[in-house]
C-alpha cells in the first residue's frame, strides 16, 4: 500500500483527486512503515484510505464501479 501510494505522488502526471488520496495513505503508514508491527487501528485508517485510493484509481481509469475492499464484501468462508 504504502510503495504504491509513494509512487503517485511522487508521479507528476497523476491527477490530483489520486495524489490526495495518495497522500492519505502515506501519511497513514509512515509512522509505521518501518516497523514489524503496528496498531491494529493505525492499520485499520490506513486499509480505509487505501481503499479510497482503490477507489479513486478504478474511476480514473473508467473502471466498474464496485464496493472497497472490506468485511462486507469479502469471500464467504469455506467448509
Amino acid at each position: 500500500m504504502y510503495i504504491l501510494a509513494a509512487e503517485i505522488v511522487g508521479t507528476e502526471a497523476a491527477p490530483g483527486e489520486l495524489k490526495r488520496a495518495a497522500r492519505r495513505v502515506s501519511r497513514a503508514l509512515e509512522d509505521v512503515v518501518d516497523k514489524p508491527i503496528a496498531d491494529a487501528l493505525v492499520l485499520a485508517r490506513a486499509r480505509a484510505r487505501f481503499a479510497e485510493l482503490v477507489a479513486a484509481l478504478e474511476g480514473s481509469v473508467g473502471g466498474a464501479k464496485r464496493p472497497p475492499p472490506g468485511r462486507d464484501n469479502r469471500a464467504a468462508a469455506r467448509r
